[in-house]
């Protein structure tokens, strides 16, 4: 997935003290799923409830990861990009789910977010490392890859007919496995919990006697480790995303075929993790506010 490394952008706050419920626990776990560090907070009737609930969400992140990953070369993702040009591959609901929102998301953000952008990634050497940018030949092709993708779903098969296209679901693969693991807290009985991925967060409910989980938005002007917050906003039932090009500029503009340069980061909140990722990518690309955004923080 999107291996992004945000140092110090996002941080949950926990409110000193939260009047709990009676018998109601707080369970707290790290760990590690999509190529990046998780942090999972929920209220459960017990410990071992929490424990279970969160063993769960992640189990559902990494496997979100194994489908839809285009580092796990025997992912759904991978094999798709394998028979571009060759004809239809039938495809199992995540792969038929996320590239249904991939496509509502490019119309919506007139293109700014392009699931098709892999061409671009290994043009600028995001995949295997190169010492300078590609050469203009280079660039050419890989736009014109971009440009000429298409993606054709029918029921339960998808088809690539241009043999160049290549998807990266690098943009929305994160908040997609974050809803997902949302679900399967819920289905646990989870009614106040909370995830992140590296940056990316979401909400379920909201902490006892809060009116949301706290998020801290970094200023990534900042030098490493001074921890300077720019904003700080509350979820509740919402999720937020961040984009940035302040480490590695691995956000590709399709228009231009260069790294994004319209901001410096860009951090969305949404009804829900699929969206706030792919519209804080588009906006990282635009510059201006996509439509569908609840609330933006840019720099």
């Amino acid at each position: 997935m999107k291996r992004r490394e945000f140092v110090g952008v996002l941080a949950a706050g926990l409110a000193p003290a939260w009047r709990t419920r009676p018998r109601e626990q707080f369970v707290e776990r790290w760990s590690w799923a999509m190529g990046q560090s998780v942090h999972l907070m929920a209220f459960a009737a017990s410990d071992q409830q929490g424990l279970d609930a969160c063993a769960a969400a992640l189990a559902e992140l990494r496997r979100v990861e194994s489908r839809l990953s285009w580092f796990e070369d025997a992912s759904d993702l991978c094999e798709l990009n394998r028979h571009a040009g060759r004809g239809p591959m039938r495809v199992d609901a995540d792969l038929r789910a996320i590239l249904g929102r991939a496509l509502a998301f490019q119309r919506l953000t007139a293109g700014a977010f392009d699931a098709a952008v892999e061409p671009l990634m290994r043009a600028w050497g995001f995949r295997d490392p190169r010492r300078g940018p590609p050469s203009p030949v280079e660039l050419a092709a890989a736009r014109e890859a971009v440009a000429t993708a298409e993606v054709r779903l029918d029921a339960d098969t998808a088809r690539l007919p241009n043999g160049h296209t290549q998807l990266d679901f690098g943009g929305i693969g994160v908040g997609y496995g974050i809803d997902r693991a949302l679900a399967v807290l819920r289905r646990c009985g989870i009614g106040r919990g909370f995830i992140d991925v590296s940056g990316d967060c979401a909400a379920i409910g909201a902490p006892p006697g809060e009116p949301g989980w706290l998020v801290e938005i970094a200023d990534p002007t900042a030098p490493t480790g001074e921890g300077r917050v720019i904003a700080a906003t509350r979820l509740r039932d919402a999720a937020l995303a961040t984009s940035a090009n302040t480490v590695q500029r691995h956000v590709m503009n399709p228009a231009t075929g260069r790294p994004a340069d319209a901001l410096r980061q860009t951090c969305v909140v949404a009804a829900n993790a699929i969206a706030a990722d792919a519209l804080s990518t588009a906006m990282l690309v635009s510059g201006r506010r996509p439509p569908g955004a609840l609330r933006v923080y840019a720099v």
